[in-house]
């Protein structure tokens, strides 16, 4: 048998793997539909398919531009780009036309009932410990009454009919799956303001758009059961069905805003790095068979595999996020990290904005990258270490810096060291420039060493005063990497501000 070119493309076109990523613009982007773009993103990548990017926006209520603006640039933040876009709010000419073939070939039926006795109804069902659900009163309506009805105006809704009978489907994630029919009961394919249900419109679109692999969170398990008997209704075949489990708090609980940060917006504005939250987001239910844990996602593409994912929920652990921040933030090169940092510097007041275009502070921002890489594990954090060393004085002293200075030798090493940080300023003509690098700040340190001999002042009781005089803490970084970020002229305003400090409490 002879197959033309033109079937054999079809026949190829058909066998590609097509996932899709479908949120509603209802919200930012939460961590867990963000991992569930990315579980589709990886799957579609891994297995040399595409990946839709579905808007589904028909919650006129609900549903606002802005969240889908934000949605789209938070994937595009993480990496995750897409082959093609829909957005439901344009196809609802579609969704009418699937469900007024299902009215013609009986599946489906024209249902009057108001929204207080929907209402009323549940009530009923409830008080009486029964599972809430329609009671088909509308199923049966005459020609002539439905005709009655629409020449009146009532409002009414399009219901599609649930026969008898088991449902099944194969998890590719949870494995065999059944319900019973029985539980579902009619329900809204088209609301009475003419656009369609969640169910049907995914339905209608995942089969017009060919998706052949659905992969989303476990709280749409009860959802595959009314789509699968809608793709029948409209004869398509189901696609491969895969849940993933829910994303919850160390205390079991539901991942929600009184622990923190929910979407990623709110992630990216505390400082965490895409590659990071990425990196994170692929563990939480799936793992490298090599146990791999510092990965990119281009990496982790070779690697993944549907059943691989886990069944059991996934734990949140910041602590566990922040440990894989800080080391993609120590694997930036200092200038990375100068542009990485400096919108939190300006966000936080450290900096104005017109101070980017200064070649002084950004050298000096810079130099702080450096100090502060291997202590910060969110970018947000930087600010909080930096800006002391952008002020003229320091505020105020820690109980544990205060302790050193009063120490009997901490006044001798200040003059020292002072005299030293004089006669270096004078040899650059009283000009800092961009020579005062860490070397300069250890020639200070081992010359003010020198003098202190003879007193035999050394070890903490040398650095130890310095570095409270210089930061007001006794910690911190490396004193060199402190003096160069200051500057001269800084370093002696802070010990002459230490001395009359000393002097007068």
């Amino acid at each position: 048998m002879v197959i033309s070119k033109e079937i054999q493309e079809k026949k190829e076109v058909k066998m590609v793997p097509r996932f899709r990523f479908a949120p509603s613009p209802t919200g930012g982007l939460h961590i867990g539909t963000a991992r569930t773009a990315l579980f589709n993103w990886l799957a579609a990548r891994s297995m040399n398919g595409r990946l839709v990017l579905r808007i589904e926006d028909t919650d006129t209520k609900r549903s606002d531009r802005k969240y889908e603006d934000s949605i789209i640039d938070d994937l595009k933040w993480l990496g995750l780009g897409w082959d093609e876009f829909y957005r439901q709010s344009e196809r609802i000419e579609i969704y009418q036309k699937f469900a007024n073939k299902l009215l013609n070939e009986g599946k489906a039926y024209l249902c009057f009932c108001t929204p207080e006795r929907l209402n009323d109804l549940r009530e009923k069902l409830l008080s009486e410990g029964k599972m809430p659900g329609y009671d088909n009163k509308c199923r049966s309506l005459s020609a002539e009454n439905v005709e009655k009805n629409l020449r009146e105006g009532k409002k009414f809704t399009i219901r599609f009919k649930v026969e008898d009978g088991d449902i099944l489907f194969n998890d590719l994630v949870r494995g065999n799956i059944k319900f019973n029919s029985k539980v579902i009961r009619d329900f809204i394919a088209i609301k009475s303001d003419g656009t369609p249900s969640y169910n049907f419109a995914v339905v209608v679109d995942d089969s017009e758009m060919e998706i052949t692999h659905v992969l989303r969170g476990e709280d749409h398990i009860t959802n595959t059961a009314k789509q699968i008997l809608l793709f029948k209704s409209i004869g398509r075949k189901p696609p491969f069905f895969a849940h993933i489990s829910m994303i919850l708090e160390k205390d079991g609980s539901k991942l929600s805003k009184r622990y923190g940060a929910t979407t990623i917006t709110q992630f990216r504005e505390m400082g965490y790095l895409s590659e990071a939250v990425c990196n994170y987001l692929s563990m939480l239910s799936w793992h490298p068979r090599d146990c791999e844990e510092i990965f990119s996602i281009y990496d982790a593409v070779s690697k993944f595999r549907i059943p691989d994912i886990s069944k059991s929920p996934a734990i949140f652990d910041t602590d566990k996020l922040n440990w894989i921040n800080g080391i993609y933030i120590r694997g930036k090169t200092v200038d990375e990290l100068v542009d990485l940092c400096t919108p939190f510097l300006i966000r936080g007041k450290v900096i104005e904005k017109s101070d980017v275009g200064n070649e002084e502070i950004m050298l000096k921002v810079k130099k702080c990258a450096d100090a502060f890489k291997d202590k910060i594990k969110v970018l947000g954090e930087f600010p909080d270490y930096a800006v002391d060393l952008f002020r003229d004085r320091i505020n105020n002293y820690s109980k544990e810096a205060d302790e050193i200075l009063r120490l009997e030798t901490s006044s001798n090493v200040l003059q020292f060291f002072l005299k030293e940080l004089e006669s270096t300023l004078k040899s650059h003509d009283n000009n800092e420039g961009s020579g005062i690098d860490e070397e300069i700040g250890r020639k200070l340190i081992k010359a003010a060493g020198e003098n202190l001999k003879e007193y035999k002042i050394k070890g903490k009781f040398l650095y130890m005063p310095i570095r409270a005089s210089l930061t007001g803490m006794t910690h911190g970084p490396e004193l060199p990497k402190i003096i160069a970020i200051l500057g001269l002229k800084n370093c002696i305003k802070r010990v002459n501000q230490t001395l009359k400090y000393l002097e007068n409490n």
